[in-house]
């Protein structure tokens, strides 16, 4: 039964409940004790004044004997549920309704005995102890007085006799109404540790059984979020795990979908070319310096394609650390627009460069400079001859840089716009193939800007071409965060800045 954690809580809430009940009921048993034992002595004690007056009635009577007052004794004595001692005037006991055991024994005067009054709530009563040898007794009787009677001095006396040990006891009388509070109290426990144990439980059910829906290779499973506690936030951080483990494994699998025929197409070239030469097919020097260059640059290309892997899976599990010095952005994007000149001239385009005042930033020169390298190259592939390349450069708002690489002629349809990051993934393969894309260059982009704590986005429209827009922190900001001794203060990227609109109007420069 207790195999199962809603079965141990419920358990384990109605045993906090039991124990706070029996903790609590035992302190009100300690605390209303003496008060209970007043109760039972006031109890017994504001019978004696009417028992008082009867007896002075019937002795009062010429036509009653000892006979009728003791027959009246024995009815009350029923009544009551109590042991009553009638005295005569010389305090010997005359008639005993427990079978007598007293009868012709002296019992103690009241007004000679020490006694102990009651009138805090309204009673008149005097009570003490009294030993008979056999019998440890209290002793109650009223206090009427003759002024207090319309009858005479009474002959005799009536007391009231009740058991120490029974005064003692009287708290007893708490412990049945007790019991069934608690046992209330427990079975309502039962009720509502039922509901909180599901509670608890039933999320980390689902859990489990998500787990296993995992373990079974079926990535793409979501639980409900139910409330902001422990376990709301446990389920918030299990999707998100789901989430990470299924796009690990999407980009696996595209991954092998992907440099599979990357790979095997310089391969099958290399294997052809060099097959050709090995088998004498290929005899002409010139013609096998033909395919002895071939192979090199299929061998080149396939070497530029591990390399790029390489960089990326070491960049994203933080194995390529960043340079952060502080550059010269203008000088490096002066620079790299110079040496990307005559391929641009080759593809029959023009290009410009607006920066305003820049600031200096605080990065890697070399991986920033690859970045902007990588934009020109996809910019310079993808604008058809006649078009125009354009790098702007501004400051934003909260010191923030923003270096945008913009071409005419080439569109990204906006269900690409998301993907046009993803590794190998390529808007127009064949294009892509021809100029010597492995479709990592963006991906490569953008692993190493958000290292750098900034952020890369792309806008495309028809009329205006295609823009990547490059957001580097704020370059004071990204200097304390160089300079800061502790590692394990966890970096802040910069805030990404939204530009939904249309492209800004650009000035065309000659060619």
């Amino acid at each position: 039964m207790l195999g199962s954690l809603r079965a141990r809580l419920i358990v384990s809430f109605a045993l906090v409940v039991a124990l706070a009940v029996f903790l609590a009921g035992a302190g009100a048993l300690f605390l209303l004790r003496d008060n209970q034992q007043e109760d039972a002595r006031a109890r017994y004690g504001r019978l004696t004044e009417p028992l008082t007056l009867g007896i002075a009635a019937l002795a009062a009577d010429n036509t009653r004997s000892i006979v009728d007052i003791e027959g009246f004794i024995d009815d009350r004595s029923r009544e009551y549920g109590a042991r009553i001692l009638l005295l005569d005037g010389d305090q010997v006991v005359v008639h005993d309704t427990e079978g007598g055991q007293l009868e012709g024994k002296y019992v103690l005067s009241f007004e000679s005995t020490e006694v102990r009054s009651d009138e805090s709530r309204g009673l008149r009563y005097k009570w003490a102890s009294f030993d008979s040898g056999d019998d440890d007794v209290t002793l109650f009787a009223s206090e009427v007085s003759p002024g207090d009677s319309r009858f005479a001095a009474p002959e005799y006396q009536a007391l009231i006799a009740i058991p120490k040990d029974k005064l003692a006891s009287a708290w007893l009388e708490l412990v049945p109404r007790l019991a069934l509070a608690g046992a209330i109290a427990l079975s309502v426990s039962f009720v509502v540790s039922y509901f909180i144990s599901r509670s608890i439980s039933g999320p980390l059910a689902r859990i489990t059984q998500a787990s296993k829906q995992m373990a079974q290779g079926n990535y793409d499973v979501f639980i409900p979020i139910k409330g902001q506690d422990e376990v709301g936030r446990l389920s918030e951080a299990f999707n998100q795990m789901a989430k990470e483990v299924s796009t690990s494994q999407r980009t696996m699998k595209d991954l092998l979908a992907n440099v599979s025929p990357e790979l095997k197409t310089p391969l099958t070239s290399i294997q052809g070319f060099s097959q050709a030469i090995l088998d004498g097919v290929v005899t002409e020097d010139d013609d096998v310096k033909e395919y002895s260059r071939l192979v090199y640059e299929e061998a080149q290309r396939m070497r530029g394609l591990v390399d790029d892997l390489l960089l990326l899976s070491q960049i994203e599990s933080g194995q390529v650390s960043m340079d952060h010095r502080r550059i010269s952005l203008e000088q490096l994007l002066v620079h790299t627009m110079e040496r990307f000149q005559w391929a641009i001239r080759d593809a029959g385009i023009q290009s410009g460069v607006s920066l305003e005042r820049l600031p200096d930033v605080v990065g890697d020169a070399r991986r920033l400079e690859q970045v902007f390298s990588n934009l020109l190259q996809n910019a310079v592939r993808h604008t058809p001859p006649g078009g125009i390349i354009t790098i702007n450069g501004k400051v934003l708002v909260g010191g923030h840089v923003s270096i945008s690489v913009h071409n005419t002629g080439s569109y990204i349809p906006k269900e690409d716009l998301a993907r046009v990051f993803e590794r190998f993934f390529q808007v127009d393969r064949a294009r892509a193939r021809k100029g010597g894309s492995s479709g990592l260059g963006l991906s490569i982009v953008k692993e190493i800007v958000e290292a750098h704590g900034g952020t890369v986005r792309a806008v495309s429209s028809e009329e205006r071409g295609t823009e990547f827009i490059v957001v580097l922190p704020n370059p004071r900001s990204a200097e304390a965060r160089a300079r800061r001794p502790s590692p394990e203060t966890p970096r802040r990227s910069a805030p990404a800045v939204r530009d939904d609109g249309p492209l800004p109007d650009r000035p065309v420069p000659s060619p």
